[in-house]
């Protein structure tokens, strides 16, 4: 029998004290938060009329914003007009007057709500309140303030429409099993939404007329249980509403699909592919860093230097998700429109590629990603 490695018996042994530690604070939250906000911390929520009309297709856009409104939330706010859609803008922070002044001529509504549920406490907010008109509605985007929205040869919402999907992600994550750093070499791809994990991100969803007419789909935002932990509101909210959909069986894709990533991965030249590996971004995985670090040593001519390459990416991709690891590949050859914020607080080596990345954008959009990223960048206490 095969012995288990040392660092992985020391890492399960802390996931289970740490389950063991959390279980009185999860039992806690799982009856009460949700009735708690419901009947009283919701009272300190306040909801704006905006100027436009609650028809067509609307948007839920969250923003969480202590310094004010940004210029990328307004480049969203542009976005959303130009294509016809009208915003519901959910804040996790109480608004300046002259915020909400610009925001109320721009939406159907302005909600500023206490910071519980992150994304999707904000998200079911938004949808209780929409409920009497989801019916009528053509469709319903759910967007938030986590990534930058860059200039493409198509809108997002365009790519939507085109898909002809009921529940349609910019990316999904984890349609395959998350394997060992050491064993990037042996990984099979092999994405489907059966695997356990699978979701749509939540940075990003659409959610078409069938599933806003099925009153199950409003079952489902009243019964959720807030939390105030990352992890769970993952679990609850991306993979539980993910879940839901599949459950019910209604159609479902992402605009820029993992499922072949393998194929595209391996129709690149050699020079390519090695600026593609050397451009991975590895926000917060120390084996994965060392692994990458030792695929990047062989010779990218060479059959075994390619192979190693294409592992380590798809490696990366299985164990942090496409939106993460792969802005450089995503901007240049699926036209997508997102690029990530996080991985400018985490690790700084991911944080520097991020920057060349954003600093090669064109157009206003981009631009004002790469000032605001620069921002984000200065505040680190790692220099």
């Amino acid at each position: 029998m095969k012995k288990l490695p040392l660092w992985k018996l020391k890492r399960e042994a802390k996931r289970a004290a740490r389950q063991i530690i959390g279980l009185p604070g999860l039992t806690w939250e799982y009856l009460f938060l949700r009735p708690l906000y419901d009947r009283k911390l919701s009272r300190q929520k306040v909801v704006h009329d905006g100027a436009k009309p609650i028809a067509g297709e609307m948007a839920i856009y969250l923003v969480y914003a202590p310094e004010g409104l940004l210029g990328s939330h307004h480049d969203m706010l542009a976005q959303l007009a130009a294509d016809g859609i009208t915003p519901v803008v959910v804040s996790n922070l109480p608004l300046s007057q002259q915020d909400r002044d610009v925001l109320l001529a721009q939406t159907a509504m302005v909600i500023e709500r206490p910071n519980v549920g992150y994304d999707f406490g904000g998200y079911r907010d938004a949808v209780l309140k929409l409920a009497p008109n989801l019916p009528k509605l053509d469709r319903l985007y759910i967007l938030n303030d986590s990534v930058w929205m860059v200039e493409a040869p198509q809108s997002w919402f365009q790519q939507v429409r085109a898909t002809g999907c009921d529940f349609v992600g910019a990316t999904s994550n984890f349609g395959i099993a998350r394997v060992d750093a050491e064993d990037f070499r042996s990984l099979e791809w092999h994405y489907t939404p059966d695997h356990a994990n699978f979701h749509y991100a939540s940075y990003a969803l659409a959610v078409g007329p069938n599933i806003l007419r099925d009153p199950r789909f409003m079952e489902y935002w009243h019964d959720f249980r807030l939390s105030n932990n990352k992890k769970r509101t993952v679990r609850r909210g991306e993979i539980g509403l993910t879940k839901w959909v599949l459950t019910h069986s209604y159609s479902h894709c992402a605009t820029c699909d993992v499922v072949n990533l393998d194929q595209d991965i391996e129709a690149m030249d050699n020079a390519a592919l090695d600026d593609l590996a050397r451009h991975l971004i590895i926000p917060e995985d120390t084996r994965l860093t060392e692994q990458h670090a030792i695929a990047l040593q062989s010779d990218p001519a060479t059959e075994q230097g390619r192979k190693d390459r294409i592992q380590i990416i798809l490696t990366a991709v299985a164990r942090q998700a496409m939106g993460y690891a792969m802005p450089y590949f995503t901007l240049a050859h699926r036209n997508f429109q997102f690029v990530k914020k996080s991985p400018l607080r985490l690790s700084r080596r991911g944080a520097e590629i991020k920057l060349e990345i954003l600093s090669q954008l064109d157009g206003p959009k981009g631009r004002r990603a790469y000032e605001e990223a620069q921002n984000i960048f200065a505040l680190r206490n790692d220099a």
